[in-house]
């Protein structure tokens, strides 16, 4: 638990100590099946146990931490079938996020999107995959915010932050991003040429891949 920075104390540590865990979660730092102790965490953040208690009770709710048979809080492990039902999900969010984009999504926010797709670009070429893959959570629920729907923007941030865990895990970023890369670009311009139907198929195409390079 030696990678987790220290806090300090401008945010509140409970706020401080969900967001140190979490991004250790999902940066693998902390792995599938790890046990959590409130007092190791505690001793390597340099705080008390009471913020890391409700720290780790609110990634429970996001499915990051869950209690084994011995009653001990450990870091979720993930099995295939977990990734399956997570991608039946997925599918039908994504494809009713573009639905809702239609009439909704303006130029400028098709230029913040390019400018999110650029900065993926330039941290695949530097192969800094922490950056890219925070990219990826960003470009997708951006995509979700600008629909204006407070239920798929809410969903959407869930199944994005477990989906990034997904990615880092499977280990496929180096190997599939160039092709993930290509494949945003597409979704964007459809959308930017006001094109829904093909961007709702080229956004189908896309998480069915991504769920392939993870699956295998």
């Amino acid at each position: 638990m030696s990678n987790l920075p220290k806090i300090g104390d401008k945010k509140s540590l409970t706020q401080k100590a969900y967001d140190a865990i979490k991004e250790a979660i999902l940066l693998n730092q902390l792995k599938p099946g790890e046990l959590l102790k409130e007092e190791k965490l505690a001793e390597s953040l340099v705080i008390s146990r009471t913020p890391i208690r409700s720290a780790l009770k609110q990634l429970s709710y996001e499915h990051l931490v869950t209690i084994n048979s011995s009653r001990n809080m450990i870091v979720s492990t993930i099995t295939q079938k977990d990734i399956e039902e997570l991608y039946v999900v997925r599918e039908a969010l994504e494809l009713a996020t573009v639905r809702e984009l239609k009439g909704r999504i303006t130029n400028e926010n098709i230029r913040v999107l390019e400018g999110i797709l650029s900065r993926q670009e330039q941290a695949r070429l530097e192969e800094d995959y922490v950056e890219y893959v925070k990219l990826e959570l960003e470009f997708h629920v951006s995509l979700a915010k600008y629909t204006r729907n407070k239920w798929i923007i809410e969903m959407s941030s869930t199944v994005h932050t477990i989906v990034q865990r997904y990615l880092v895990l499977s280990g496929s970023l180096k190997k599939h991003s160039s092709a993930a890369s290509e494949e945003h670009r597409r979704i964007l311009a459809a959308i930017a040429e006001g094109d829904f139907e093909k961007a709702e198929q080229l956004m189908f195409e896309h998480i069915d891949k991504v769920k392939n390079r993870i699956l295998t």
